[in-house]
């Protein structure tokens, strides 16, 4: 009985496609997925701000990704800069107590040699790991939006519709899908 419930419950969805008839003022204006690509690769938040600029929903577009893009990035840049500082500053220690067999920070006075190369080597595996981030963030708000550019004027019609019910023949639970082309 509780499957039964369940089917009724969660598998009732209706699915729409998009209409052809888009509105005229819709058809006017030009919008560029490649041009809103371009300006988020060339300033950071740019293609979301170009994306709610043609933007039916008017202010309730894309503003609000910009402060999250910027955040991240500048997030994970520091991230990034405080690994390359450290993979330096052990580099230095190292090589200072190569040559004089003196420590010469403080900070690094308690670690052997061995222990300042495990530790220069976890610190370039986490300049690279911060790389990636930086430039996962950077790639991911221009896809972010040359998607929004496609999907910006996306209209859904219930001409064609596509519903998803349970069925019951025999004694028997099943689905049902129903595809309706008007």
């Amino acid at each position: 009985m509780k499957i039964l419930v369940f089917i009724f419950i969660f598998f009732n969805v209706y699915s729409y496609s998009q209409n052809d008839t888009v509105n005229d003022s819709i058809k006017n204006s030009y919008h560029s997925a490649k041009k809103s690509a371009f300006l988020s690769l060339i300033i950071p938040g740019a293609g979301q701000i170009y994306n709610q600029y043609y933007s039916p929903k008017g202010k309730y577009g894309a503003y609000w990704k910009v402060p999250l893009i910027y955040s991240s990035l500048f997030g994970t840049g520091k991230l990034l800069l405080d690994a390359i500082n450290l993979e330096k500053e052990l580099k230095v220690e190292y090589y200072n107590r190569d040559n004089s067999n003196n420590p010469i920070s403080p900070k690094w006075a308690n670690y052997s040699q061995n222990d300042l190369i495990i530790l220069h080597e976890n610190a370039v595996k986490k300049r690279t790991m911060f790389m990636l981030l930086v430039g996962g963030f950077y790639a991911l708000q221009i896809i972010d939006a040359s998607v929004e550019a496609h999907f910006l004027h996306f209209d859904i019609s219930p001409t064609i519709s596509m519903q998803i019910q349970p069925s019951f023949y025999q004694n028997t639970a099943g689905l049902n899908l129903c595809i309706n082309f008007n």
